[in-house]
Parts: structure tokens; sequence; C-alpha cells
């Protein structure tokens, strides 16, 4: 059974950055979710965002790639236009403010997206006007080293905190996740090639996973003491014929995460180019 980890729900430990009231719509074995997480500072994370999709009324998290654009889970979009999207920036709390908003111009979502399987899951926002930040906003750069397995990871997240919740956390959490190895994660999800192919593969049954309402959000690591971003929350799953009776970190379950890196062609091809430094606060343009 596959869950979508889309917009509702607050770190149970695990991560979820994006709300996703939402059932998927294809497998049910496919579920969108961070549970068993902890609280942290929004500083120390300037370049996560959550945005709102008044089409499906769903919540997700995104990360800041450069002044223009949003990378996020394109299930997430769905059918939203441009105009259906609310992008917070630079917010601490969840609480949703339409004046305090930022607007998208377009969305250029992966051709390859798949619905039902969640193949391609990432989609990019440009937004209608460059950031522009005395300092609580900032870029991050995607790790273009490889994954492997058995690495820590962190996720980040206003999403659901326990696995049968139903509302978001109004603080942002983290929760550290380990990848798995294709031996270990194959089994569940087919698809998955190992951690340097389309998706990363974590355990989500060892009391933090991502959770609805992490959808769209961060997973990121350490390189040279700077946080870079490995993927984009997607979705969990207990393996094809699985129920699944919890939002998150059931027993069996793994998470899956679309690799940024894998996409950088298309990343790039769309925004131009990653021009933005890693760490270095927006000034706008």
């Amino acid at each position: 059974m596959i869950l979508r980890f889309e917009c509702y729900g607050a770190i149970a430990l695990a991560i979820a950055t994006g709300f996703a009231a939402a059932g998927p719509t294809g497998d049910g074995s496919l579920k969108p979710r961070i549970l068993g997480g902890t609280t942290t500072n929004k500083s120390d994370y300037p370049f996560i965002v959550y945005l709102h999709n008044a089409a499906e009324k769903t919540f997700c998290g995104g990360s800041i790639i450069s002044a223009d654009w949003i990378l996020t889970a394109a299930h997430c979009i769905k059918t939203a236009k441009a105009s259906d999207i609310a992008v917070y920036i630079g917010q601490a709390d969840y609480n949703p403010d339409p004046s305090k908003a930022s607007s998208v111009s377009s969305i250029t979502t992966h051709p390859g997206y798949d619905d039902s399987t969640m193949v391609n899951d990432l989609s990019l926002l440009k937004l209608s006007s460059p950031i522009t930040s005395s300092g609580n906003s900032s870029t991050i750069s995607i790790d273009s080293t490889s994954v492997g397995d058995g690495v820590t990871v962190t996720a980040l997240g206003w999403g659901y905190t326990s696995p049968t919740g139903s509302s978001a956390s109004t603080q942002l959490k983290k929760g550290d996740l380990k990848t798995l190895s294709k031996a270990e994660c194959s089994p569940k999800d087919s698809k998955f090639t190992g951690n340097n192919g389309a998706t990363i593969c974590v355990a989500a049954d060892t009391g933090t996973d991502t959770c609805p309402g992490d959808s769209g959000g961060p997973l990121i690591r350490q390189v040279d003491g700077k946080n870079v971003l490995v993927g984009i929350t997607s979705f969990g799953t207990a393996g094809s014929g699985q129920s699944i009776t919890v939002n998150c970190g059931g027993n069996g379950m793994v998470s899956l995460f679309t690799h940024a890196y894998y996409y950088e062609s298309f990343i790039n091809s769309t925004t131009g180019g990653l021009r933005e430094i890693q760490g270095a606060h927006i000034s706008g343009g």
C-alpha cells in the first residue's frame, strides 16, 4: 500500500513536510508524511517554506533553490494553477496568513510524473517576484555527492506528529533517518534501484518518519559543515498488497524521497541553472 505524504500533519518524529488531507488516487499502499521528530529553530533552516494549494485544499513543504524558484513534490500540485498556490517564506510557525504569502507565476511539473505510482514526483514553482530578505530566508544547494546506504539524513516539516493524527504541528520539526540498501528497500518498492537513483529510501518504522503535511519538504544532510538538499518528501509504503492503517511510522513501512540531484538536468533546464550559493542570504534579483 502507498501513502502520499501530502499536506496535513506535523512531524511525529519522522518527517513529512506537506499537509495532504487527500488520500492517494492510485495504489492504496502509498502514503505521503515527520513522526517522532523534535522541535527546531526555523533560523537554522532558512531555506524551508510551506505552501497552500487552494485547488486541492492542501498544505505542503518546499525548498528555496534560488531567489526565484521553489522545489516541491508534484503530488502537492496536482490540478492546481499558479494562481492557486500561496508560498509562505521565512515563517517560523505554521500559521497561514494570506497577507504574508508570496504568489507563483508558473508551475513546471516533471513531464513524467505519475500520480498513481509517484514516479518523478517533483515540481518547480516560479515566484512572481524574487525573494528579498534581510536574513530570514536563504537558498540551499543540491547535494551532488553519492548518497549511499546507512547514511543519516534529516527530514523537516510541519506535518502530523502522530501516526493517527489529523492536525499539523504549529512549529517546525526535524527527524533523523537512515537510508536503506536496495536489498532492504526493493521488496517494499520494486521501483527502487538504490539511493543514487531516482528515489532515496529510509526506514519508516523506527520511531521517526515523515507524515501527512510533510510532503514536498526537504530531506537534507551536512557536507563540509553546510546543509545541502538531498531529497523531497514523497511517499511511504509497506509493499504491494500490504494494508496501511496509520498515516506514518507503521510496522514494516519505508519512506521514499525524490532524489533531487538525479533530476539536476530537469531542474537546471527549468530554472536556467542554480545561481545562488548555498547559505548565502538572498538580497534580491
